[in-house]
């Protein structure tokens, strides 16, 4: 009994280490950044998006 209980609290500390590792807060915002990647997004969209596309 006291192995089962031992693996019980082995798999919970485990689920807790993942969900503890997939929901830590984000690091700050920066809209410098964020606007760099809007660029590269609005001329990929030019030169690859679907109204550019020739079928």
């Amino acid at each position: 009994m006291r192995e089962i209980i031992e693996i019980l609290l082995a798999c919970a500390g485990m689920i807790g280490a993942a969900a503890w590792l997939l929901n830590r807060t984000e690091s700050p915002k920066d809209p410098k950044e964020d606007e760099e990647q809007m660029e590269y997004l609005r001329e990929w969209s030019e030169k690859h998006g679907k109204d550019n596309r020739k079928e």
